[in-house]
């Protein structure tokens, strides 16, 4: 009987259930399809070993981040069913006054607690299942593979693992729920419609001042973070961070004050028809719930923030592929990670005059038949810094922000030599360059130092390189020097060989020197053959086996001449598995907590609805027709909706702004358009929990008296109000 109960009351309260059964069900999908990507990849043709790497890393990252989702979306059911117990106290009131014990109505709401639980757990997973499928597909994509033979596929382990959380989640509820019904009287149940919440606004004038304090912390947050450049984790940013969550808390604490304030003080719009009943009832929201829409604004600004900035990310990481991995592979040989009064490194250096093909070649018989061709470039670092080019630059602040230039100013000048840089163009059919015995020449690949490397290589500008007096050639070049994921080369100066040779007189070693190689075959084949190539020349210790089946496991780490390598073909899967990953965890964090953001506003303003039924009543008391207030209701959830929004709009569009300038600007990358789409998307979303919202509050003002009975009329017209 209690279960036949159960189930006509779900079936009954459908409507009140509709917000929580959407929020549940999609946090069921949601979780199930990110957790059951690692399941997909049985349906690729081939993965390399950088890809299943990668794929190993997003799956680790997901299971770290699904705890934090299941604290959130736990958060939110508990919440949602204390929203349904509350809209029902009446109704279980009864239940005790007709006689029915308190323990057999906990049955009767554990009951109802597992059919929704239940249809939501079925509903989620058959739809977390549909957008697995899809996401397999976009996997795919990212990775650059193919699935030639592809399958229906449901992971195992993703259900049981989504059953299980959601199975806590329920029975954490349920309890709550219990011990709620429990402990409540019987008095307290029967008057719940009339405890409803403080309509007046305390202590006005600090509620104007906070407001104004508010918006200072607030300023003083966005200077900090501006500070910061949103680079490191100091006491910089440990400032933005408390003053932007002082300033946001304040900020709801006072907002309704300070708006009824200068509202009252216009009074032609505030007096006009049922406004001053709409501001003080969104006043009253804010000023009881401030901390839980300074939480939703928190959240609300992660959501953004990492959607945002992931979308940035994957526009760095897609960008420019073909121009970074010209080469087929690059081998970086690296003294500034081992000891340089290492002798041995520097024999090795010495007896084959730092050409690092020579030495490999002696060392590997296959290398002839591994490389079709190499060129070798060197990096030195010059007795001087960029400071001394920049002041000779006098609009130099107009082209990078005073933080960029600075840290340009304190680095070390890098050089090259003019032969092994035309080698190195030549390699990859570019043009080099012809510099005079007193000329330098600037190269760059970061799109955001373009303007400054052509104003260093004006003709007027002098730099002075191992004693010799330099000026510059009159054109930027733009050049890779190495195979990488991004754009890397920034303000690397060529200089004539006779400036190098004099650093090597002086007993220099370069810092880092590249031999770039192009294959007599395909990449994939050509990394095989240098792979086994470079395990000749610098096998591993005895006895030890390849941690991986990657390029860079198969050999021993040397100063020189091997230090690592980075293939085309390699830095090709890393940047699709970044973009993989970064795309991943933006849409699964970002849209988590928007969707637990928005069910928690769209609870809220439900509950107030039904809370403030007496007001309306009274409205309609006083004349008011059924139009009015349903503009007055329409007002209220799109203000509610908005505030935190808007709020947490600023703080990601400081913050967003604070990364492009130190970061995407920097690199040359413009993520406009993706975080356009994604805050498109976003909006999209609250924008459906902002409607359907709206038309739950209307269902329950139309489903009361004296609105249910059709007996309302349009005052002075007669007539029903259709809206």
């Amino acid at each position: 009987m209690l279960a036949r109960l159960a189930f006509r009351n779900v079936r009954r309260a459908g409507r009140d259930y509709a917000i929580y059964f959407i929020t549940v069900a999609l946090g069921v999908a949601l979780f199930y399809a990110f957790n059951a990507v690692r399941s997909q990849s049985v349906l690729f043709d081939a993965l390399s070993a950088d890809s299943e790497r990668m794929l190993t890393l997003l799956s680790m990252l997901i299971g770290l981040f699904s705890g934090v989702v299941v604290c959130v979306l736990g958060f939110l059911v508990v919440y949602a069913n204390r929203f349904l117990i509350r809209r029902r106290r009446r109704e279980f009131g009864t239940y005790l006054l007709l006689g029915m014990s308190a323990g057999r109505v906990s049955r009767i709401l554990l009951c109802e607690t597992a059919l929704v639980g239940l249809a939501s757990l079925a509903a989620g997973l058959a739809l977390g299942v549909a957008i697995s499928q899809g996401l397999s597909f976009a996997t795919a994509a990212l990775m650059g593979t193919t699935m030639s033979k592809y399958r229906f596929i449901v992971s195992g382990e993703a259900i049981a693992l989504t059953a299980l959380c959601f199975a806590a989640i329920f029975a954490l509820s349920a309890l709550v729920d219990v011990l709620y019904i429990r402990r409540c009287k019987l008095v307290a149940l029967l008057s719940a419609r009339e405890a409803n919440e403080r309509g007046g606004i305390a202590h006005m004038s600090a509620r104007i001042a906070g407001f104004v304090f508010s918006v200072v912390l607030l300023a003083l947050a966005y200077w900090q973070l501006a500070i910061n450049g949103m680079q490191m984790i100091d006491a910089h940013f440990w400032a933005a961070t408390a003053l932007m969550l002082a300033g946001t808390f304040l900020f709801f604490w006072s907002v309704g004050g300070a708006v009824i304030f200068a509202l009252t003080h216009a009074s032609g719009i505030y007096l006009k028809g049922i406004r001053m009943f709409t501001v003080r009832q969104i006043a009253s929201k804010v000023n009881t719930a401030f901390v839980s829409m300074g939480v939703v604004c928190v959240l609300l600004f992660f959501a953004l923030t990492t959607a945002s900035v992931g979308m940035g990310l994957l526009e760095l990481f897609a960008g420019n592929l073909q121009q970074t991995t010209r080469y087929d592979a690059t081998i970086v040989a690296s003294s500034t990670f081992f000891d340089n009064t290492d002798p041995e490194w520097q024999d090795e250096f010495t007896r084959y005059d730092g050409n690092m093909a020579a030495c490999l070649a002696s060392r590997a018989s296959s290398w002839s038949t591994a490389v079709r061709e190499s060129a070798q470039v060197d990096l030195w670092i010059a007795n001087a810094t960029f400071q001394q080019i920049l002041e000779q630059i006098p609009n130099a602040a107009r082209m990078q922000d005073a933080d960029t230039l600075s840290r340009i100013g304190q680095t070390e000048v890098k050089v090259v030599s003019q032969s092994q840089y035309n080698a190195t163009c030549s390699l990859i059919g570019q043009k080099g360059v012809r510099l005079a015995r007193d000329e330098f020449a600037v190269d760059n690949t970061i799109v955001g130092f373009d303007e400054l490397g052509r104003a260093m290589s004006n003709k007027n500008v002098a730099l002075e390189v191992a004693g010799t007096a330099l000026h510059g050639y009159g054109e930027l070049q733009c050049v890779p020097l190495d195979t990488s994921a991004m754009s890397d080369v920034g303000l690397i100066i060529v200089v004539p060989n006779e400036v190098v040779d004099s650093l090597r007189s002086a007993g220099a070693f370069p810092y880092l020197s590249y031999l770039n190689v192009s294959y007599p075959s395909d990449r994939a084949q050509g990394d095989a053959d240098l792979a086994a190539t470079l395990a000749e020349a610098s096998p591993l210790p005895e006895g030890s086996t390849p941690l991986t089946n990657s390029i860079e496991d198969q050999f021993h780490k040397d100063a020189w001449p091997l230090s690592n390598v980075y293939t085309g073909l390699a830095m090709t899967e890393q940047a699709s598995g970044l973009r993989m990953v970064i795309t991943f965890l933006a849409l699964y964090i970002g849209f988590t907590m928007l969707v637990a953001t928005a069910a928690v506003l769209a609870i809220q303003q439900l509950s107030e609805t039904t809370d403030s039924l007496q007001r309306y009543r009274r409205l309609s008391d006083l004349g008011c027709d059924l139009c009015q207030i349903f503009g007055s209701l329409r007002t209220q959830t799109v203000v509610y909706f908005c505030a935190p929004i808007a709020l947490a709009a600023c703080h990601t569009a400081c913050a967003v702004n604070v990364i492009s300038s130190t970061l995407f600007m920097e690199l040359g990358v413009d993520p406009s358009g993706l975080i356009g789409v994604a805050a498109g998307s976003i909006a999209g979303v609250y924008a459906i929990y902002l409607v359907a919202t709206y038309l739950l509050s209307k269902s329950v003002v139309r489903s009361t008296k004296p609105y249910a009975s059709g007996g309302f009329y349009r005052a002075g017209r007669g007539r029903v109000c259709s809206d």
